[in-house]
């Protein structure tokens, strides 16, 4: 992972922790579960231009579509 990339999914992270009210373990384990770093990985072109926000906002209807309930 290059360190845009990382530098991003780190923002995000510690976005959704606070947000969905996880521990960094419990965020963690979704990121992991989910595969979340390689789907920002994947889309980063396009969350390159958008702020954290809508890219969290982005990552939750991905979760979503996966099954998972925040």
């Amino acid at each position: 992972m290059n360190n845009e990339i990382l530098h991003m999914w780190v923002r995000l992270f510690h976005a959704a922790c606070k947000k969905w009210g996880k521990t960094n373990v419990e965020c963690a384990e979704i990121f992991d579960k989910y595969k979340i770093d390689d789907y920002i990985r994947d889309v980063y072109g396009f969350f390159h231009i958008q702020g954290d926000d809508a890219n969290l906002s982005d990552i939750e209807e991905y979760l979503k579509n996966k099954g998972m309930v925040l």
